[in-house]
């Protein structure tokens, strides 16, 4: 009887020893991962990945813009043709470097001028572009009569 118990406990206890040696000595055979298994196993991975997309797709552009823009603002002269965030084309009559106010022109004649904000000036508008655009204009129309 006590041998029965015996076997029934020694027995089991044997056979997992040797599973157990047997799994262990396939894992030391296995060879050595490579570099690029190491870096796509790493948990960190997909968060570096993510940071570096939302910068490059969000960040970066928009600094890049807001130094155009920097750029264009600091670069308003006398007689630029600009265009204002509400859509009203104007010449600048006066500017200065250290006032965040632009005096403009709104009419041909000059009678009318409106003082607007540094920061509501969204474009400065090129004659010479402007008039090779109307001169384009004009050579279309004047082929299609």
């Amino acid at each position: 009887m006590i041998l029965e118990i015996f076997s029934r406990i020694v027995v089991p206890i044997d056979v997992l020893g040797f599973i157990v040696t047997n799994v262990l000595a396939q894992d030391a055979a296995a060879p050595e991962p490579t570099f690029v298994e190491k870096l796509f196993s790493n948990p960190l991975l997909p968060i570096i990945v993510i940071i570096f997309f939302f910068y490059t797709m969000l960040l970066a552009p928009e600094k890049r813009r807001k130094a155009e823009e920097a750029k264009l603002l600091s670069s308003l002269k006398k007689n630029d043709r600009i265009v204002t965030v509400g859509g009203i084309h104007g010449t600048v009559v006066s500017v200065s470097p250290d006032s965040d106010v632009v005096t403009i022109r709104c009419d041909e004649g000059g009678n009318t001028r409106l003082k607007i904000n540094r920061s509501a000036v969204t474009t400065i508008v090129n004659p010479n572009k402007e008039s090779k655009e109307s001169g384009r204009k004009d050579a279309d129309s004047s082929t299609k009569t």
